[in-house]
């Protein structure tokens, strides 16, 4: 046995082990709200099966702006701590797959498998990089462009987006390494970006639940699944989006990624929100619709540059590495 010292230290490191599953159980239970701005559109999606692992039937949902296409794409994989979340999450963030389906761009949401499966990592990026294949492999068939492909997502889904963005060779699943995408842009909501500095993760015990290998193995392989280790210059442009005032993921985390994106000279810019939690709805502070649009034209410019849209008319914004939004 890894690490124990007889039927004692089993039944302490247990305990203790129940006491921090406890205390994650507070990010499991957290619901995304969703921003009333809009009335909600009835979206019909083209949904197809990636993958089959065992039982389990890994899909897709393809939404499709007007037009025959082909289309820039922006897939999404849905938040929930790695343990819970659905393709249909996607809509919590309802504004910003709207606008996107304005800017002529197609929008994917994909699943992929959960600890509360049965499964760990690296099963969900391997998951997350099979999906990124598939739709690359099928583009014709599915009218989207090879080569302007974008990932986003929020908290644990943003993460994963990260590390396959950032380490495409590294987590091979069924599909051919040759299927792999190049992936043009990654919009990232409060993901947690370093996994050993990560509160409701770094503690090996509250893992006993998913993970039976012992402490060394688990902290090389959260090294190893976490999206800061595979910063380099090679990473394509990316948008963190993260709250000052996040009681999941804290701002560090995002502050931690800049700095080392600084350091390996990656384009990483980080849209800070003072008053900003673990939610869009936080950033766009709904009561003030200014305020909304401010966020989603930040949204717009980025996605514009990376898919190689032509940019509408939007008000003129100084860029930089970090911008503040009250």
């Amino acid at each position: 046995m890894h690490g124990y010292g007889g039927g004692a230290a089993l039944l302490t490191t247990a305990a203790a082990g129940a006491s921090i599953w406890n205390n994650y159980g507070a990010l499991l239970r957290w619901t995304e709200p969703a921003l009333p701005i809009t009335e909600k559109k009835q979206l019909a999606p083209r949904t197809l099966t990636y993958k089959q692992v065992g039982d389990r039937t890994l899909q897709l949902d393809l939404y499709y702006p007007p037009g025959e296409g082909p289309f820039p794409v922006a897939i999404y994989a849905h938040g929930g701590a790695f343990v819970r979340g659905e393709r249909e999450d996607m809509f919590c963030f309802s504004p910003i797959v709207d606008r996107l389906l304005e800017l002529g761009v197609a929008v994917c949401s994909i699943d992929y498998r959960l600890f509360e499966e049965g499964s760990y990592f690296p099963d969900n990026l391997e998951d997350v990089r099979d999906a990124l294949c598939f739709l690359n492999k099928e583009a014709e068939d599915l009218r989207i462009l090879r080569g302007r492909m974008m990932v986003w997502g929020d908290s644990a889904g943003a993460a994963l987006m990260l590390t396959t963005a950032l380490a495409p060779s590294a987590f091979v699943g069924e599909r051919d390494e040759r299927h792999m995408p190049l992936i043009s842009g990654v919009i990232a909501l409060y993901p947690p970006t370093n996994f050993l500095l990560f509160t409701f993760i770094q503690t090996w015990i509250a893992h006993i639940k998913f993970y039976k290998g012992g402490r060394e193995e688990w902290r090389k392989l959260m090294t190893h699944v976490s999206p800061v280790t595979h910063l380099s210059s090679d990473a394509p442009p990316i948008m963190l989006l993260h709250g000052k005032k996040d009681p999941i993921v804290p701002f560090s985390q995002a502050l931690h990624f800049v700095e080392k994106g600084a350091d390996v000279g990656a384009d990483v810019r980080l849209f800070s929100f003072p008053n900003g939690t673990h939610s869009l709805a936080s950033f766009a502070q709904t009561e003030n619709p200014l305020k909304i649009e401010r966020l989603l034209e930040r949204i717009e410019r980025f996605t514009c540059q990376v898919l190689l849209l032509p940019p509408r008319q939007l008000p003129d914004e100084k860029h930089d590495t970090i911008s503040h939004i009250s």
